[in-house]
């Protein structure tokens, strides 16, 4: 069986648009045959074995800020999660748009440093079968946008957005550079206006599917 960790943030986890409860920090989710990884089992079978590894408000380096729990910085607990779920034969990434938050101010540069942090915490891990590293896949999640959700304007600005529109053309970069495989969820995935952040139900099948081709040709 190959073992496939799917490392994200909220939008892998399945957090329904527009469902936040800002006081206690939780939101609804998607059923499990909703969610892109959910599917993305369906569509591989029983031979592979996918880890959802999200967790919402999820970044690439900083911690706990107003509006976001501790335990967020991706780089610092990516060692846990890869020794957690060894063997692996593939480690899925889809992280960088918390990075927007006001409250961290990023730039598609910095995330992308961070990115290539972890992608070679990756490569150059014993993580895999027989000791060796398992494979990368590096997705560019989807910009965000503006919408009329009450809550937008507490998290994002204009910023935010222009800087997210720039995130996909760093990430293939990135990839090319690392050798790794790489997927932008730009020209897959659908954000949804109910809060200008999360990916349609709808989806997370479309992006199952571009996933599952990826792996085939990875794995």
């Amino acid at each position: 069986m190959k073992n496939i960790l799917c490392y994200g943030d909220s939008n892998t986890w399945g957090k329904v648009a527009g469902s936040s409860n800002v006081e206690l920090m939780l939101a609804q989710r998607f059923d499990r045959n909703v969610r892109w990884t959910g599917v993305l089992q369906k569509l591989l079978g029983s031979d592979f074995y996918v880890i959802e590894g999200g967790l919402n408000g999820r970044n690439t380096s900083f911690d706990k800020t107003r509006f976001v729990g501790p335990s967020r910085n991706g780089l610092a607990t990516l060692p846990l999660i890869l020794e957690m779920n060894y063997p692996l034969d593939l480690v899925i990434i889809m992280l960088g748009t918390n990075d927007f938050l006001i409250d961290y101010d990023s730039t598609p540069e910095k995330i992308t440093l961070e990115i290539k942090k972890m992608l070679d915490m990756v490569k150059n891990s014993h993580f895999g079968h027989d000791f060796s590293a398992p494979q990368a896949l590096l997705i560019a999640p989807a910009p965000i946008h503006k919408t009329d959700f009450k809550d937008f304007n507490l998290f994002f600005n204009d910023s935010s957005i222009v800087k997210s529109q720039q995130l996909a053309i760093h990430y293939a970069n990135l990839a090319h550079q690392e050798g790794v495989a790489f997927l932008d969820a730009s020209n897959i995935v659908k954000i949804s206006d109910d809060d200008g952040v999360h990916i349609e139900g709808n989806s997370h099948s479309i992006l199952a599917d571009a996933v599952a081709n990826k792996i085939k040709l990875i794995l």
